[in-house]
C-alpha cells in the first residue's frame, strides 16, 4: 500500500535500492518517498534495515545499487551547501567527550551557514543543559539532548533520527518529543525517524512507513491508515460452527474461547459486521492504534488457525 505522491514535493526519494553486507541482503529493491515537511516514522523489526536505510540517505554508506534523491537532487551530486542542510542523530552517536557543551556548539556553528545561535540557546534552556558541562559527564539522555540541540540549531531541511529514544527515561523522551514538535514542525523541516518507541512516535508522526523483508510494505499518512483499518472483536454465538481458518485478509487474529479479535481493512470490518450474524452474537468495531498497525503490517506475519 503506497499513497499517491504525484503532486507532492519530495524530500527523499529512494528507488530500487539494494544493499548487502557480505552475503546478507538487507534492502531488496526498496522504494521510498518522503514528502517534504513530513514527520515520517519508519518502523520495522530489528534487523529489517532501518538503520542501514538512514545511513544510506545520510551518505554515511555508499549507494551501490539503486538511487537516492534528496529534494530532487541525486545523493551522488549533492553540493556542500546542500549537504549542510542535512542533520543526522543516532542512538549511541559518539560526541567528543572532552568538549564542554558550549565548545561543541562553537565547533558545529561554522559548519552550518544556517546555524541559529538564538535557537541553540533556547533549546539549551528548554533541555536544562549546562553549557559548561563536559559531554563525558552527561547522562545518556543529556547526550541525546545535546545531539538534538546541535542538529536543530543548524536549521536542517532534513533531519534523520535513528532510535533517538532508546534507553532514555520517560520524562526525557517527553521533552525530546516536545522539542521536536515545537522546533522542527514550525520550520517546515522534514523529519525521518526510525524507532521502537511507538507511543512517542505516535505523537509526532503524520506519515508512517513499514519496512519488512527489505522493502517498504506500506507507506501512507497515519490518519489514512487509521481510517483504512479497524480492530474488530467478535463474540461467537454459543451454537456457532467455527471455521477451520479465518480469512487471509484478517490480520493479527487472536482467539480466546468465544472471543476473536482481528485487524481488518475498513471494508472487511463493515462486511464482518453485516455478514456474521449466525457466527457472532456480537460484533464490535474499534479504531486502531499505531502499535496495532505496526504489529499487523510491520512484523513477520504468522498464519493463525481458528
Amino acid at each position: 500500500m503506497q499513497s499517491d505522491l504525484t503532486n507532492l514535493p519530495l524530500a527523499v526519494r529512494a528507488a530500487a535500492l539494494t544493499h548487502a553486507y557480505g552475503r546478507r541482503t538487507v534492502l531488496q529493491g526498496l522504494d521510498l518517498s518522503v514528502p517534504a515537511g513530513a514527520m515520517y516514522a519508519l518502523l520495522g523489526e530489528n534487523g529489517a534495515g532501518k538503520s542501514t536505510l538512514l545511513r544510506l540517505i545520510a551518505g554515511i554508506e555508499p549507494v551501490r545499487r539503486g538511487t537516492i534523491e534528496l529534494f530532487g537532487v541525486s545523493g551522488r551530486s549533492l553540493a556542500m551547501e546542500q549537504r549542510q542542510r542535512l542533520a543526522y542523530v543516532a542512538e549511541g552517536q559518539q560526541l567528543p567527550g572532552w568538549m564542554r557543551l558550549s565548545q561543541l556548539e562553537g565547533y558545529c556553528a561554522p559548519l552550518y551557514p544556517t546555524w541559529d545561535a538564538a535557537l541553540a540557546t533556547r533549546l539549551r534552556d528548554r533541555f536544562a543543559l549546562d553549557p559548561m558541562q563536559r559531554v563525558s559527564q552527561m547522562s545518556r539522555g543529556q547526550r541525546m539532548k545535546a545531539a538534538l540541540l546541535c542538529a536543530l540549531a543548524s536549521r536542517p531541511a532534513l533531519l534523520l533520527m535513528d532510535e533517538p529514544f532508546t534507553g532514555i527515561d520517560v520524562a526525557t523522551k517527553d521533552e525530546l518529543v516536545r522539542g521536536l514538535l515545537d522546533t522542527a514542525t514550525g520550520e517546515g523541516c522534514t523529519v525521518l525517524v526510525c524507532t521502537h518507541d511507538i507511543a512517542e512516535i505516535e505523537l509526532l508522526a503524520d506519515w508512517v512507513g513499514f519496512l519488512r523483508d527489505g522493502r517498504i510494505e506500506v507507506s501512507a499518512p497515519l490518519e489514512s491508515l487509521r481510517e483504512g483499518y479497524k480492530r474488530v472483536e467478535l463474540t461467537l454465538a454459543a451454537q456457532a460452527t467455527v471455521p477451520s481458518r479465518w480469512p487471509s485478509s484478517w490480520l493479527q487474529v487472536q482467539q480466546a474461547g468465544h472471543r476473536v479479535s482481528a485487524l481488518m481493512t475498513h471494508e472487511d470490518a463493515h462486511g464482518a459486521a453485516r455478514g456474521l450474524p449466525r457466527l457472532a452474537a456480537q460484533v464490535d468495531v474499534h479504531d486502531v492504534t499505531l502499535k496495532e498497525l505496526y504489529l499487523a503490517l510491520g512484523t513477520t506475519r504468522r498464519e493463525v488457525a481458528a
